[in-house]
């Protein structure tokens, strides 16, 4: 008789499910290898057990997912939450909308988390502030934590239950000290900042989703830092900014890209301040990027 779980940790040989009864231990059926169906961690499965005492099966189906993220693969993530320092490293805001625009991409809700507030002046609070309030306007939400004292960590916690979360940023802010202050009872190697680079050492070497008390998981995931964009036609990347999506069917022209324009109801946002230059920018680059690609491609 089969049962349904999650998939939370691939290893070379195995995976484990996780599901209302415990661990299972398990691997993958002949049938889902001929057709080369790959499980990987964040999938429900069934499986059925054939060794009760020792919880191993053997995984049959993997249920039609909701989200993929190919690299590192975990399925089903529900939200991404993008992890930013303002000073230790310093913020890099392109990085930060690579980010967002890639969550947009791939079906998952993205939220902000400045970490390391502890560690701010009072003017870098203020001028993180100006920050994290443009970024709410435009509808994101937004947490200014300290993983080290503790201080917004209840609210992440709340953000994540009942949802499959994934942490992303740069190396160095602080990822795996928010699963340390989330998850106290579990050891997660921290990285130091390096004195050349200003960058944190990598710690994480593979995927595997932690339960939270409060229902739902966080994955613990390596390499989800700075990003390649996922390949998309040019003209569907300022679907992924939404307050100049939200400028679509303004401008003078139907096919306007909004860089110089005349009648361009963005340019004119941009020089009133409505949408903020560096949003403005990085849309442009990303744009040009992804047209680059398909100019690539076809060659």
């Amino acid at each position: 008789m089969s049962s349904t779980g999650r998939v939370t940790e691939e290893q070379k040989n195995y995976f484990i499910v996780d599901d209302p009864h415990g661990k299972v231990i398990a691997t993958t059926s002949g049938t889902l290898k001929k057709k080369r169906q790959r499980v990987c961690t964040g999938d429900i499965v069934d499986y059925t057990l054939i060794d009760e005492q020792a919880r191993r099966g053997v995984i049959s189906r993997i249920h039609k997912r909701t989200t993929h993220i190919r690299r590192p693969a975990l399925a089903n993530c529900s939200r991404l939450l993008c992890i930013a320092t303002f000073s230790e490293p310093p913020l890099n805001l392109e990085s930060l909308d690579r980010l967002l625009v890639t969550a947009h991409i791939w079906g998952v809700e993205p939220c902000i988390i400045f970490n390391k507030f502890d560690l701010l002046s009072d003017d870098e609070k203020n001028d993180q502030q100006k920050i994290i309030d443009v970024y709410r306007r435009i509808g994101y939400q937004v947490f200014s934590i300290s993983s080290r004292d503790g201080t917004g960590i209840t609210e992440v916690v709340n953000h994540c239950r009942n949802e499959t979360c994934a942490c992303a940023g740069l190396s160095g802010v602080g990822k795996s000290t928010l699963l340390s202050a989330i998850f106290p009872d579990r050891t997660f190697r921290i990285g130091s900042l390096s004195e050349g680079a200003n960058r944190g050492t990598h710690t994480t070497t593979h995927v595997s989703l932690i339960p939270l008390p409060e229902g739902g998981y966080i994955a613990d995931t390596p390499g989800l830092a700075f990003i390649d964009l996922p390949s998309i036609p040019e003209e569907d990347v300022v679907l992924h900014f939404p307050e100049i999506a939200a400028c679509i069917g303004q401008c003078r022209f139907n096919n306007c890209i909004h860089e110089h324009e005349p009648g361009c109801i963005v340019a004119e946002k941009v020089e009133d301040g409505t949408i903020v230059s560096w949003r403005h920018e990085h849309y442009l680059k990303f744009f040009s990027l992804m047209r680059e690609q398909r100019r690539q491609y076809r060659k």
